[in-house]
């Protein structure tokens, strides 16, 4: 928990107060005291400083939070498709830390229809998966997250302003960054078994182009982590 992230309604004037998880790594791993200061941010607001003002007998921390600036950015889009229960909550979390603004779970031929009835999919049971990984990657924008059953509708649902639009495949070589267009990109990721030939026509008719990092096949876990890296440093570099 590398930032203490605290929603508005948890304040009143500055003072916060915390119960939770966090109460208890301020304790017991950061080991607080009154009169400490640690980086903490507002969920969807600034980042600043949380000054421990007093530690209950029942383990509740009371604390100042005092913004200091904006904090980082999200970067990218990431059209997923569904994957399994254990699979979508590494991915959740990673995707939250590597700075994901928006994550579509979409459906594909190789997506095992089971998977959209998941108690996961639920926003309070993947709401905390982002929220851990905001305060790992020490910033505070919640990644939204739609979930769209059938694949041809997600074509109406992405945002009309996109950047590059990538999708993942497997190919010796990857497309060259200084033509990539200005704005937010989307990466495409498809099921562990690959998006069939229908599915990579209806994305290269929309815009998509592949984006690869070599001719291995990758796990679905894999690429929504690797492909994102590789395309933030392409980007700084172009």
């Amino acid at each position: 928990m590398n930032l203490i992230l605290i929603a508005a309604e948890e304040c009143e004037a500055g003072r916060c107060v915390l119960r939770d998880v966090r109460a208890t790594h301020l304790r017991k791993v950061l080991h607080a005291t009154p009169g400490d200061v640690f980086q903490a941010g507002l969920v969807d607001g600034p980042i600043g400083t949380l000054t421990i003002r007093e530690i209950a007998a029942d383990g509740a921390v009371t604390a100042d939070f005092a913004p200091t600036g904006a904090a980082l950015p999200p970067w990218y889009d990431l059209v997923l498709a569904l994957t399994r229960p254990r699979s979508l909550r590494r991915l959740l979390f990673q995707s939250a830390t590597m700075g994901v603004r928006r994550i579509y779970l979409v459906g594909a031929e190789k997506v095992e229809k089971s998977y959209f009835s998941m108690h996961l999919l639920r926003e309070e049971e993947y709401r905390p998966l982002l929220i851990e990984g905001l305060m790992q990657a020490k910033t505070t924008a919640v990644p939204g997250v739609r979930v769209i059953p059938r694949l041809r509708d997600l074509w109406a649902a992405l945002p009309d302003t996109a950047g590059a639009r990538l999708i993942a495949n497997p190919a010796p070589t990857a497309p060259a960054i200084g033509d990539f267009p200005s704005g937010i990109p989307i990466i495409a990721i498809g099921p562990d078994g690959g998006w069939t030939p229908a599915e990579n026509e209806a994305f290269a008719a929309h815009g998509f182009r592949p984006f690869s990092l070599g001719p291995r096949p990758l796990r679905t876990d894999t690429a929504a982590i690797a492909l994102p890296a590789v395309l933030s440093d392409r980007l700084r570099r172009a």
